[in-house]
């Protein structure tokens, strides 16, 4: 299939016209990778995760996933849902004094992703919220699901952390895949992600040094292994 020049992520405009033809023949293998471990899975409803530290390239792989099986005549309907969705509001951030860490593991309601996902596992009908970057605040209730076939690929960077709020919810998991980069690499893409939201370059940069530098060296820290790596865009 013939990608668009540009992806919408999170209300934000993602160009992927520069894509070289290894890169989406990469994807392409991959969706068939995913559909073939869904029905090794036993079908059904499965959930794999896919985490890794900002600006490796979660969110734009997935949305990349989720055009490609749009148009294949696949068994099972596939989601795309990321854990941002489940940051905790700004009023409750602000009373725990963790407004400047939005982003760090302590800044989500694992408590509610967990209880969705649980419902989901179980076939009940659930509305996942959505994570707007114009906004910067989750939307809840935007993403409906009642097909009882569905592959849902839940993106994070700290779906393999190796705390017990966490792996719980790890565990719901068939299938887990880990992405990340260069340092240098995931630092550029976090800052222009910050700016297009935003920010001025100063502050990006700033904020990118003081919140997110430090969650990428944790989540390379004290993470557990994942079931396989994903390449890195450049390294495709």
């Amino acid at each position: 299939m013939e990608l668009p020049s540009t992806l919408e992520v999170t209300e934000q405009t993602i160009d992927i016209s520069n894509l070289s033809r290894e890169e989406k023949a990469y994807y392409q293998s991959l969706a068939k990778t995913l559909a073939q471990k869904y029905e090794k899975a036993g079908q059904g409803r499965q959930i794999f995760t896919l985490s890794g530290p900002a600006g490796s390239g979660k969110s734009v792989l997935a949305a990349i996933l989720e055009l490609i099986f749009k148009e294949e005549d696949s068994i099972f309907q596939f989601m795309n849902v990321g854990i941002d969705a489940f940051h905790l509001e700004t009023p409750k951030l602000k009373e725990l004094g963790l407004l400047d860490n939005k982003g760090r593991h302590d800044t989500y309601n694992t408590e509610l992703l967990f209880e969705k996902l649980s419902d989901f596992k179980s076939g009940e009908a659930v509305a996942f919220p959505v994570y707007s970057r114009l906004i910067h605040s989750p939307i809840p209730d935007r993403l409906p699901t009642s097909n009882q076939n569905i592959l849902l690929l839940l993106e994070g960077q700290w779906l393999l952390r190796n705390t017990p709020e966490w792996t719980k919810i790890s565990d719901l998991s068939s299938f887990n895949y880990e992405l990340s980069g260069p340092i240098e690499d995931m630092r550029e893409n976090v800052i222009c992600r910050h700016v297009k939201g935003g920010r001025t370059p100063a502050d990006a940069k700033d904020f990118y040094a003081k919140n997110d530098l430090p969650n990428t060296n944790e989540v390379l820290k004290n993470s557990i292994k994942a079931d396989e790596k994903l390449l890195f865009c450049k390294d495709i």
